[in-house]
């Protein structure tokens, strides 16, 4: 093994992992944030007592991960025993190797990138969030990683009015210098790059739930092609070859918002996959904004819901920039496109005033899921971070991110650098 970077590994090494049995985002970002750590001063973590490295010369150490180590970071077995044999021999099996041989193959291209969490590439804000990508697989421009940047998320199966005012508002951002990012998937998604693409201003990034050889929906191959033309990206964390999967589109959303300061929910319905990205939007610690839309439209439910619960409601792009700190004010051109009423550019603070007191009571609405958070925390009378949540609930990962949204926009929660605490 070739040592490479601050984690001790080469990418070639990390590419061989991810293609081990059993192997998943969450188990490779925690033994990536574990190996990046080891210089760090020293925690209290359970694995500190774990001896890994046994440094041996002076121009750098050879690092000697255990089973016992990976076994603690909450590998399977079978992964365990196949990243042994691949530390001590540099074996893998004939699948493994085809992945290797083709992924290293691919990054041999133009424009093809494999970007690690230490690379000047990879965004700051995506490493901020609880499950961060070790890497990223990226085609297209790297550099556009570190724009401003907007998620823009909604159904699939949009109106006609959820595509037109997606793709005002995406070219709008974009004519401000803000890169969209969406998911290319049909309805919303495509409006979304559209919009972007319109305006020829800022690049716009699709994040993919397939691995890069699969640009899916098959539908939307040119507009892919076109985001690549016009200096754009298409990122995965999925190995190349990765088919799509139902399974996978729902994690792809945290990396959206993780990447964005802030996500718009242009149109949803109340069990609309785009209230995942809300969701992981809260537990990030981002901005939550959503357009209205008709009360006796389905597809407005999901965002009339979250403009109940405190995300903020969006007339004109002003409403997005006035709550991203960083971000531009609209110029005087740009505002002559406002898609909706010509008023003033006033917020509106929608988020519920609650009472004073010890606590804010929880409302009567509040879920039994959200009960039984709100217990534990209490209980253990200390902050806790959404892994302690998830060990004392039982619960799973997504049905936390759920919870926690809804306690947080009905403002009994507080998320404060990723710990938990009442409000």
């Amino acid at each position: 093994m070739s040592i490479s970077n601050a984690s001790g590994l080469s990418k070639t090494d990390w590419l061989c992992l991810s293609f081990l049995s059993g192997i998943g985002p969450s188990r490779l970002s925690r033994l990536y944030t574990y190996l990046s750590q080891l210089d760090q001063p020293s925690s209290t973590d359970e694995l500190d007592t774990i001896s890994l490295f046994n440094r041996s010369d002076e121009a750098g150490s050879t690092q000697a991960i255990t089973y016992d180590l990976l076994i603690a970071l909450k590998w399977p077995e079978i992964t365990a025993r196949e990243a042994m044999a691949y530390f001590s021999a540099g074996t893998l099996n004939k699948e493994q190797e085809g992945k290797r041989d083709e992924s290293l193959a691919w990054l041999e291209g133009h424009n093809h990138h494999l970007v690690l969490q230490e690379d000047g590439f990879y965004p700051a804000a995506l490493k901020e969030i609880t499950v961060a990508p070790a890497f990223l697989y990226v085609e297209g421009n790297p550099e556009i990683l570190a724009l401003p940047k907007i998620g823009i998320v909604g159904a699939r199966k949009c109106s006609r009015y959820g595509r037109d005012i997606t793709l005002q508002f995406a070219e709008q951002l974009s004519d401000c210098g803000i890169c969209v990012v969406s998911g290319g998937a049909m309805g919303v998604d495509t409006a979304a790059h559209q919009g972007a693409l319109k305006s020829k201003t800022t690049p716009t990034i699709a994040v993919m739930g397939t691995g890069l050889f699969h640009r899916y929906p098959n539908h939307n191959r040119q507009m892919f092609n076109e985001i690549l033309e016009q200096g754009g990206a298409l990122v995965s964390e999925y190995p190349l070859s990765t088919s799509p999967r139902p399974h996978l589109f729902p994690p792809r959303n945290r990396i959206i918002s993780g990447l964005s300061m802030g996500v718009l929910v242009s149109e949803a319905s109340i069990k609309s996959g785009s209230l995942i990205s809300a969701s992981y939007a809260v537990q990030q610690n981002r901005e939550v904004f959503a357009l209205p839309g008709r009360l006796i439209d389905p597809h407005s439910e999901g965002c009339h819901q979250l403009i109940r619960q405190g995300a903020t409601l969006v007339r004109h792009v002003d409403d997005i920039l006035s709550e991203c700190s960083g971000l531009p004010v609209l110029s005087e051109k740009i505002s002559e496109k406002k898609p909706y009423s010509q008023s003033s550019n006033q917020h509106i603070d929608i988020a519920p005033r609650i009472s004073s007191g010890r606590f804010n009571p929880l409302p009567e609405s509040t879920s039994d899921n959200a009960k039984a958070v709100i217990a534990v925390i209490e209980q253990e009378a200390q902050a806790m971070d959404f892994d302690a949540l998830i060990r004392h609930t039982k619960m799973d990962a997504g049905l936390m991110m759920q919870v926690l949204m809804e306690l947080e926009l009905v403002g009994c929660l507080e998320n404060r650098e990723g710990l938990y605490c009442r409000s």
